[in-house]
C-alpha cells in the first residue's frame, strides 16, 4: 500500500469502486430482488457521499431507524402519508449503507449487527402499525388494528426466535432457514413492501392496501409458527 493510498483511507477517501467490491458474494446471494436491482445500486454513491460526510455505520443505522419511526407517523396521519411513505423508502436505501459503511472501512462489529436488528425491529412496527391506521382512516374498520398489530407481534417473535437460536448454533442458523429468509428479503421492508405501499398510495389503491395488510398477517403469522415448530425440531434433536 502506498504512503497516498493510506492517507486517503485515514481520510475515509474510498472510492466508488472500492465501496462495490467491498460486497462479498454471499451477501448478494442473500439480497432480494429489490434490494439486488435497485437499493444496492442506489446505496453505492449514497455510502460515497456518507463517507465524505464522515458519517460512520452506527449513525447511519440510528438515523434510519428515527426516518423509519417518522415515516410510520407520517405515513398513518392523514394528509402526510405521502411523506412518510418517501421516508420508509429512504429507510430502505439507508438500510443497506450503513452495511456498505461497515465494510468498506473495515469496522464490522457485533456492535454494528445489533444496531442493524434493532432497526429491523422498529422498521417492521412502524410499517405495519402505520398501514393499519392508514386503512383503518380510509375505511373506518377497526379491526384492522387488531390484524396490523397480531402481524407485528408475529414478526417479532420470528425474529426473537431465530436470534436465540443463532446464539446456539452460531453462523449456521443462516442455512437452517435459508428459504425463509431469502422469501423474507423479497417481501419485507427491504423487498418489494415500501414501493408497493408507495405506488398503491400515489393511485389511492385502497384494495391494494387491504392486500398487503392480509398478505402479511398470513405470512409472518403463519411463517412465525412454522420457524418456532421448525426451530423447535432442531432443539429436540440437539438436546438428544
Amino acid at each position: 500500500m502506498t504512503y497516498l493510498s493510506l492517507f486517503a483511507r485515514l481520510l475515509n477517501m474510498y472510492s466508488l469502486r472500492e465501496i462495490i467490491a467491498s460486497l462479498p458474494p454471499e451477501k448478494i446471494k442473500q439480497d432480494g430482488l429489490w434490494t439486488r436491482f435497485v437499493l444496492r445500486p442506489i446505496s453505492f454513491p449514497v455510502s460515497w457521499v456518507a463517507l465524505r460526510l464522515g458519517l460512520s455505520a452506527a449513525f447511519v443505522s440510528y438515523f434510519s431507524a428515527l426516518l423509519s419511526i417518522a415515516g410510520g407517523i407520517l405515513f398513518a396521519w392523514p394528509g402526510y402519508a405521502l411523506l412518510g411513505l418517501i421516508f420508509l423508502n429512504i429507510f430502505s436505501v439507508l438500510d443497506c449503507v450503513d452495511g456498505n459503511i461497515a465494510r468498506v472501512s473495515g469496522k464490522c462489529s457485533p456492535w454494528g449487527g445489533w444496531a442493524d436488528a434493532i432497526t429491523g425491529f422498529i422498521t417492521y412496527t412502524s410499517v405495519f402499525f402505520a398501514t393499519g391506521l392508514y386503512v383503518y382512516f380510509k375505511s373506518g374498520w377497526w379491526p384492522v388494528l387488531l390484524v396490523s398489530g397480531l402481524t407485528s407481534s408475529a414478526n417479532l417473535l420470528t425474529r426473537v426466535a431465530y436470534q436465540m437460536y443463532k446464539n446456539i448454533v452460531g453462523e449456521s442458523a443462516h442455512g437452517s432457514v435459508s428459504f425463509e429468509r431469502h422469501l423474507a428479503e423479497n417481501v419485507g421492508i427491504t423487498g418489494f413492501l415500501m414501493p408497493l405501499l408507495l405506488i398503491f398510495h400515489l393511485f389511492d389503491f385502497l384494495y391494494g392496501m387491504w392486500f398487503i395488510i392480509w398478505f402479511n398477517a398470513a405470512f409472518y403469522g403463519g411463517g412465525c409458527a412454522l420457524t418456532i415448530i421448525k426451530l423447535a425440531g432442531k432443539s429436540i434433536k440437539g438436546s438428544q
